[in-house]
């Protein structure tokens, strides 16, 4: 009976070993694949996060799902957002191309575009969808970027004090019931600096049926304008119509 029982024991011990094997082989393949610069990451930020940095990050990202740990990627419900309907007012090309000629921020930003010395970077992962990161250089938290389309978010872009940050997203034709509840959506972000993910907390939301979204900017720290079209994407886009407007945010 006890040669039994210590049999099983070590059967069972076998059997956990290689399962553990199995499974840091499997991130380990993943952080290789991570790793090379053919693949669809792209790790946006400025020259200082080199490559032993990232094995790094990677690294603990591997032993925190090893361990369980659940607490790396942060979601926000629709729930933290408030929600608005914004006041649209027509405006020219001309006054579009002004404003968005006239856009700089304040702050310096790395090559993803997000603040440089933040600790923050930007990730871009496009497999079977595309989705968008901030993730902090120094953990394993990420913070998912909100977007209900396959093709992942249209625009991300600090206000020039750099303490808002607009993400919108759209799909290009008419037909998006078939696919999508809306056709387009902006989110925006209030940004303070110097505590992590922390810092990024959701200030409104706002969707829409009527329009898709071609381009956005920042007229001032309370107002945006927008390059809008209702027709369909074909083609080099040559056949949109499109027509501009502004609006006050009022998320402060």
């Amino acid at each position: 009976m006890k040669t039994n029982l210590f049999l099983i024991l070590l059967l069972s011990l076998s059997i956990i070993s290689v399962g553990q094997n199995n499974y840091q082989k499997k991130f380990t393949g993943q952080i290789e694949k991570k790793l090379s610069f053919g693949e669809s990451f792209v790790y946006a930020g400025n020259a200082d996060y080199n490559i032993d940095n990232l094995c790094e990050v990677e690294t603990n990202k591997t032993m925190n799902l090893i361990a369980g740990n659940n607490n790396a990627l942060i979601l926000h419900n629709d729930s933290l957002y408030s929600s608005r309907e914004l006041n649209f007012t027509e405006i020219s090309k001309n006054e579009f191309l002004s404003c968005k000629n006239r856009y700089k921020t304040n702050c310096v930003l790395d090559s993803g575009q997000f603040i440089s010395g933040s600790g923050i970077y930007v990730i871009h992962d496009c497999k079977e969808i595309c989705e968008t990161y901030l993730a902090e250089r120094n953990t394993d938290r990420k913070m998912l970027m909100p977007s209900s389309y396959d093709a992942g978010i249209l625009k991300m872009l600090l206000s020039s004090s750099c303490d808002q940050l607009l993400v919108c997203s759209s799909y290009d034709g008419p037909d998006y019931s078939n696919y999508y509840e809306h056709r387009a959506e902006i989110f925006l972000f209030n940004v303070s600096t110097g505590i992590g993910l922390k810092g990024i907390t959701p200030a409104l939301n706002y969707y829409t049926n009527e329009w898709s979204i071609n381009n956005l900017i920042w007229v001032d720290e309370n107002t945006i304008a927008l390059e809008l079209y209702n027709g369909t994407r074909t083609g080099n886009g040559e056949n949109l119509k499109f027509r501009y407007f502004k609006s006050d945010l009022n998320a402060k």
